[in-house]
């Protein structure tokens, strides 16, 4: 999927290791505390967005993780 075709604009924030580290430990952590959210959830629509949540944690979570 394009940036274009999503109406979705992108941009780049440059972090040294350290300031990467540490935000990947935060988001690694709203992931953990997110799936739990999810699982403890009884409504359906409440849930379905809680786990929208935890996929956008986790695509970010990925992207720090790349060299």
């Amino acid at each position: 999927m394009s940036v274009a075709s999503t109406g979705l604009s992108s941009f780049t924030v440059v972090l040294n290791e350290e300031e990467r580290a540490r935000l990947a430990s935060l988001v690694e952590q709203a992931i953990r505390e997110t799936h739990v959210e999810a699982r403890r959830t009884e409504a359906p629509d409440f849930q379905e967005q809680v786990h929208h949540q935890e996929d956008i944690l986790r695509s970010v979570f990925e992207k720090l993780r790349r060299p």
